[in-house]
């Protein structure tokens, strides 16, 4: 079973995991929306600090124009999503090391919320998952 078949059929709980496959962005977008989920990419390379990841959430999961950039803005809308129904979310956040390394504190926050909207998520029925790549954290593997 490929990773993005265990996410699909939920075989591993929704979470925060270590994401250790090579698929490309599009393959997983790809696989995803066929099964009427939505990919969320964020390419940590333009990720090194709180304002840049904020900037690069907003885009890829297209925040509402109301959206500032601050950690309880963020919150709420990665708890929303309204705007972009779908059977389950993915947040692929690739070379996650930098934002990790450069502002520490900033990445163990973003990582709570996104912990706290998985949970979220699942008490709504539906999945979501973050997959890290490239970061040190200890995540369990998908």
């Amino acid at each position: 079973m490929s990773k993005i078949q265990v996410v699909l059929a939920q075989a591993r709980a929704p979470g925060v995991y270590r994401f250790r496959s090579r698929a490309s962005e599009m393959t997983l977008r790809r696989a995803l929306e066929k099964a009427g989920w939505r990919l969320f990419y964020l390419d940590g390379r333009e990720i090194r600090d709180k304002t840049s990841f904020l900037q690069a959430c907003a885009a890829a999961m297209e925040f509402p124009t109301y959206f500032r950039p601050n950690w309880d803005a963020f919150e709420e809308c990665v708890n929303d999503l309204s705007w972009m129904p779908a059977q389950g979310y993915v947040v692929l956040f690739d070379r996650a090391g930098q934002f990790e390394l450069s502002a520490p504190r900033d990445w163990a926050t973003a990582m709570d919320i996104f912990e706290d909207a998985v949970a979220s998520w699942r008490d709504a029925g539906t999945p979501m998952y973050v997959l890290v790549r490239g970061a040190e954290a200890i995540y369990p593997d998908l």
